[in-house]
């Protein structure tokens, strides 16, 4: 059994802000296998979903503890069902990445984010796999505390169907093959394609004998 844990703040006035990613990600997982929202109950101090489906067997949690007591959540499922450590992965935002790139580690440190230290001190170790998704550095100089509990912009909301569809296949990916596998083909990743200009064929001069252009 696997542990797919998203951070995030509780509340619908929080329901599409950047700290709120991980919960995105949980929510896009189970609808792709035939959940809804609704479909989570109120166990263990958050929303709380028992799946098994198509040879997977998680369970889905969004802590409703706010960020800096993610862990006591974390701990008591943990403990529970009996999760090893390293069936579980923790999905975040991380605000020193470019908007949708994904960062994914198998140990390490918390990197200032509240929720990952509250989870890494309750189960006692840091080996725990994350997966981080970019949300942008803040533009200007307000705080970050503000600015982690903004909205998305519209250009990144337009995006943001693909990329919690690429960050569902990743965590899949994670709980069929094991983390060696999710971090060789997703880390450093966007998740989402990017159109690419077409290629212009370099138009180049017919030339004669002399080395003067030929008449068209």
């Amino acid at each position: 059994m696997h542990l797919i844990c998203g951070l995030g703040n509780p509340g619908r006035k929080y329901s599409r802000t950047r700290h709120n990613i991980g919960f995105m990600v949980v929510d896009r997982l189970v609808a792709e296998l035939g959940y809804s929202e609704s479909s989570f109950g109120n166990k263990f101090k958050g929303e709380f979903l028992q799946v098994r489906k198509d040879g997977l067997d998680f369970i889905a949690l969004k802590p409703q503890t706010y960020m800096n007591l993610s862990g006591d959540c974390v701990r008591d499922i943990v403990n529970y069902f009996k999760i090893e450590p390293e069936n579980v992965i923790i999905i975040c935002d991380d605000v020193n990445l470019p908007f949708a790139k994904l960062r994914l580690r198998n140990e390490g440190s918390d990197g200032g984010h509240n929720g990952l230290k509250s989870i890494f001190c309750h189960l006692q170790t840091n080996k725990i796999t994350r997966l981080r998704v970019g949300v942008n550095s803040r533009p200007d100089t307000r705080d970050l505390a503000d600015y982690v509990l903004e909205n998305f912009s519209k250009d990144e909301q337009a995006k943001m169907d693909e990329v919690l569809k690429y960050c569902a296949e990743a965590v899949t990916a994670f709980m069929r093959r094991g983390s060696g596998f999710a971090m060789n083909n997703y880390n450093n990743k966007l998740g989402y394609k990017i159109d690419e200009p077409p290629e212009v064929s370099e138009k180049k001069d017919v030339v004669g004998p002399a080395g003067r252009p030929l008449d068209k």
